[in-house]
């Protein structure tokens, strides 16, 4: 929201989980890590709990684990730095490749979340550390491994559809997912990472260019691909359904077959949803976002905007339970006038900042445009920054507008852990800013 230094206010909860305690004499249960990743530091933090129990391990002969767990040892010399860390890590490491080389490496990730340290211990010269996963765990990743690898089968056969006859040079991206109604989330990087394997083995893979406010094939770029993924029941199982589309330079849309699997091999569902609108020949609207419509708290981005005609518009901000304010025309942008075919940036010289507020996880922008202010009809009173009553910021959400005015709508949802190099903590005085704003007349 531009009015409090040019800030986004993001939805999103504060809480994470970590895990902390000391160990049973039994394997301790550590926290699940959403999309977590099977690389040296990912491991090195499945092997970093609390030691052992009191009871020293002399590192000495065979230590069998409870029954019903897996297990892996490894050795250290006494010399090396942090030799305990070392010696758990490479045990967890040891215990994931064994275990992920009888599946073809397919969602090896999940047994890196998994897998935990049971006991430590030492002698003269030797730290040791044994790492140990539940066989229940590993049967239930082994049905997974082959739920996945029919999941990746199907995407690389959709990707084969929308890139049929399109020659390996060509520069493809992948653009948002949205997922439950909004881009991005943890769910829908997951699928996008996935699918983007794909894509790179069939063209040459970019990145969407900055500047672009999402309207037809950007310069640079000859597809642009987008998915959506929706949930429904397929004879009582939860089962998600992705559909991936394809546009190219000439205005050709194709759609792939959907690409349908359990949801229970995915990341968790995003906690919000938000209905769909049907957006509205010539008006774009579009976060700029490197992951597809997700942002890290506190990271900078820009909100881009484009019609093909010239263009009076009101840009509404729709957050939390039933909230929304206008965000154009502001103060610095009074203007309402967009001219044909230039994308004009919404947040000024430095853009938005993704700013989290305890509640909500996503956002959603919603463009109402027409030829003439009159025809915007009660939105043509919505100027400067003002806070939109319930029940006009209910009918927004589902794409209400009179007759004749054009709508665009796009969002984004805030995300943490891995692919966020930091966290930042909220800014104080938002809500209460947001709140002091007037109420728009409508």
């Amino acid at each position: 929201m531009r009015f409090f230094a040019s800030l986004v206010f993001a939805i999103a909860p504060l809480s994470m989980l970590v895990a902390c305690g000391g160990a049973p004499s039994s394997p301790s249960v550590s926290a699940s890590v959403s999309a977590p990743s099977s690389t040296p530091a990912a491991l090195a933090a499945a092997a970093a709990l609390a030691p052992g129990p009191s009871t020293e391990w002399q590192c000495g002969g065979d230590l069998v684990p409870p029954s019903g767990w897996q297990q892996e040892t490894a050795f250290s010399d006494v010399s090396t730095p942090n030799a305990l860390s070392v010696a758990g890590t490479d045990a967890s490491s040891k215990l994931v490749t064994r275990l992920c080389a009888s599946s073809g490496g397919t969602g090896c990730d999940y047994l890196t979340a998994h897998v935990r340290l049971w006991k430590t211990g030492s002698s003269a010269k030797t730290v040791c550390a044994m790492a140990v996963i539940k066989s229940d765990e590993v049967a239930e990743w082994r049905a997974m491994s082959s739920t996945l690898s029919t999941l990746d089968d199907k995407l690389a056969a959709a990707v084969r559809e929308l890139l049929k006859g399109v020659p390996a040079k060509n520069h493809v991206a992948i653009d948002q997912v949205v997922d439950r109604g909004v881009p991005g989330g943890v769910r829908a990087d997951w699928l996008r990472g996935r699918a983007e394997r794909f894509l790179a083995q069939a063209a040459t893979l970019v990145a969407v260019p900055k500047k672009w406010a999402g309207d037809g094939v950007p310069d640079g770029v000859d597809v642009v691909i987008g998915g959506s993924v929706v949930s429904r029941q397929e004879q009582g199982v939860p089962t998600l359904e992705a559909i991936w589309t394809a546009r190219f330079r000439n205005g050709r849309r194709v759609p792939s077959t959907p690409v349908t699997f359990p949801e229970q091999a995915a990341p968790t569902a995003p906690t919000e949803s938000a209905p769909s609108i049907a957006a509205s020949a010539g008006v774009s609207i579009r976060v700029e976002s490197a992951r597809g419509g997700s942002l890290c708290a506190g990271e900078r981005t820009q909100l881009w905007l484009k019609t093909d005609s010239p263009m009076y518009v009101r840009v509404f901000d729709l957050f939390g339970a039933g909230e929304a304010i206008v965000i154009y025309p502001g103060d610095d942008q009074p203007s309402a006038r967009i001219d044909a075919g230039q994308a004009i940036p919404l947040g000024g010289r430095l853009g938005f900042e993704a700013v989290p507020v305890p509640g909500f996880e996503a956002e959603r922008y919603v463009v109402v445009a027409a030829p003439t202010e009159q025809a915007l009809g009660r939105f043509a009173k919505a100027k400067g920054q003002c806070r939109v009553p319930p029940d006009v910021a209910r009918s927004l959400a589902l794409g209400e507008v009179p007759p004749g005015v054009k709508v665009a709508t796009t969002g984004y949802r805030i995300t943490t852990g891995a692919a966020c190099p930091t966290y930042t903590e909220p800014r104080e005085g938002v809500v209460a800013a947001v709140a002091s704003l007037p109420l728009c007349a409508f």
